[in-house]
């Protein structure tokens, strides 16, 4: 990683004590592919896939052995793998100054609080510590975003589509293998991480622009 990044976490006021205290709640893999549309900063139909495939035709075939192509095909055609349920995931909001990210509003609708975490390498080191003490497989990174008409391969959870990059999503991801919500215990993070409205990220990430952070 060549450029600066620093995380946040965009939250409901209400739920900022819980995250300072060092309490982190993860979600399931497919959670979000799961929420009513109506969510339209969470629910995301296709997180959690295995795989994207583009396909010029699709065909079956018939009694008399003979392949049948079927028509209506509508790209990328998505799998999804059990393995996948056995993930929890943390879900942060990263500052970068990368020349070609850009902040987006839309961001403001996770919540009305943001945590900012001040010693990025001392939180990413107690979130391992715990995890590795709950027996857990841990792996953390950015989000790539890529275009759905045309990108085929493997996507998992740290690969999205393209229409979710304002996000700027970095993601912990927990092999818990729980199949349900859970919790993470870190004790207190007021020494590494504070909270402020939400309204100061496009500030902060104005600053950024200027050099590493």
């Amino acid at each position: 990683m060549n450029y600066g990044v620093a995380l946040t976490k965009v939250l409901p006021i209400q739920f900022a004590e819980d995250f300072l205290n060092g309490d982190l709640f993860l979600n399931t893999c497919v959670y979000f592919s799961q929420l009513d549309k109506t969510d339209v900063v969470r629910a995301d139909p296709n997180d959690g896939i295995s795989a994207a495939r583009q396909a010029s035709e699709v065909a079956i075939q018939s009694d008399d052995g003979n392949w049948v192509p079927i028509g209506g095909i509508q790209n990328p055609i998505t799998f999804r793998s059990d393995h996948l349920l056995d993930l929890n995931i943390l879900c942060l909001y990263s500052m970068t100054n990368r020349p070609d990210d850009r902040f987006d509003e839309r961001v403001y609708e996770f919540g009305d609080a943001t945590i900012f975490i001040a010693n990025l390498p001392e939180f990413v080191r107690r979130v391992r510590e715990a995890a590795e003490l709950c027996e857990w497989d841990i792996a953390h990174g950015m989000v790539e975003y890529v275009e759905p008409t045309i990108y085929d391969g493997a996507m998992g959870p740290f690969r999205k589509f393209q229409s979710y990059a304002y996000q700027n999503e970095f993601r912990f991801v927990f092999t818990t293998r729980k199949r349900q919500p859970c919790r993470l215990s870190l004790g207190s993070l007021r020494d590494i991480a504070y909270a402020r409205p939400s309204t100061e990220i496009s500030v902060r990430w104005a600053s950024m622009q200027g050099g590493c952070t």
